[in-house]
């Protein structure tokens, strides 16, 4: 074990420096190729009202034109000094594989649907619809299902044990289930990127949390690969601070969900990891419910979603919600542990 960790602080401080050298240029190169912010007025899902709700509390005439693709910092560094730096045994090599294609589609989601799109009301008003939101779950599900199968094909993952009690066998279905899971899993990670510093204090907390627990249960070979991530979420959450001089985006929420999701498949903490990442869930379910409540029933259950969106809706100000999400997290951390113990 102390070798373990030994070898995963060096990596740490290696991301750490190279995180501190690189964002202030990756900074730079966004404002230049204008991939900032462009939050407008629009029609919500079904023409029912507009987003001046979510425009007030956000202060777009203040936060508009901040760079909103900062999770390239995520998304390039870490599996370009895991490449160089780490042996990578087959497990580790799709895990990385994943975690670029997550990235990847994150960008594209940023770059193409949000930001090359960002002046056409119509086009904006189509993504606010359940079908479209549907269709990128569906896309996400089937990119899910490409990685769980290559993870099977490997011959490291041939079962899931819960809590050690109860065993399953890995089957095609049981690979679509777990692909759809995964899904929802990266999808309320892309969800929680919704204040200054919400997302990534919440996946730095998470994350140390996954290095502890697996510490203590022996799977030293997933140290090194969270160590880099954890050096790079610290300097990522500087610069995410209030006043935030970037938002992260797809190309690193994503890909820390689907991360947090496959170690949980692959070390056999899948019942931890939902009590670990649960305030992520919680704010998944809650869009979700609005969502189907809206387009079913014609009737909000939140004044606006995520839940965080709501609670500045009631009045709560940025730094309150993102501090106790925190709290909830790291005490969620906490029985996640406990539970990977038993």
């Amino acid at each position: 074990m102390l070798e373990a960790l030994k070898t995963g602080l060096s990596y740490f401080f290696i991301s750490t420096v190279a995180s501190i050298i690189f964002a202030p240029i990756m900074i730079s190169v966004l404002y230049k190729f204008n991939q900032v912010s462009g939050i407008k007025k629009t029609k919500l899902a079904e023409g029912k009202g507009t987003n001046a709700l979510f425009l007030r509390i956000m202060n777009t005439q203040k936060t508009n034109g901040t760079p909103n693709m900062g999770g390239i910092l995520i998304w390039i560094l870490v599996p370009l000094i895991t490449y160089f730096l780490v042996d990578l045994t087959a497990e580790l090599r799709v895990l990385l594989l994943g975690f670029i294609l997550f990235g990847f589609w994150g960008f594209v989601d940023v770059a193409i649907f949000t930001n090359g799109f960002k002046n056409n009301e119509k086009f904006r008003a189509v993504q606010e619809t359940f079908w479209w939101r549907f269709g990128k779950l569906v896309v996400a599900i089937i990119l899910n299902f490409f990685i769980i199968q290559l993870l099977y094909n490997t011959g490291e993952f041939e079962s899931i044990s819960l809590l050690n009690t109860y065993t399953i066998s890995i089957t095609p279905f049981l690979i679509l289930i777990l692909s759809t899971l995964g899904q929802f899993a990266i999808y309320s990670a892309e969800l929680t990127d919704g204040l200054d510093g919400l997302m990534v204090g919440i996946f730095t907390i998470i994350n140390v949390a996954y290095i502890v627990l697996l510490l203590i249960q022996g799977h030293y070979i997933y140290i090194p690969f969270l160590m880099i991530i954890l050096g790079v979420l610290i300097v990522d959450l500087y610069f995410n601070i209030p006043p935030a001089r970037f938002w992260n985006g797809g190309p690193g929420a994503m890909p820390l969900g689907f991360t947090f999701f496959f170690i949980a498949l692959l070390t056999n903490n899948l019942i931890p990891f939902f009590f670990i990442t649960g305030i992520t869930w919680t704010i998944m379910i809650s869009s979700m419910i609005q969502l189907v409540s809206m387009k079913f029933f014609n009737k909000k259950v939140f004044k606006i979603a995520p839940l965080h969106h709501h609670f500045q809706a009631v009045g709560w100000p940025q730094y309150k919600i993102v501090m106790r999400f925190w709290l909830f997290t790291a005490f969620a951390c906490i029985v996640g542990i406990y539970l990977g113990l038993l």
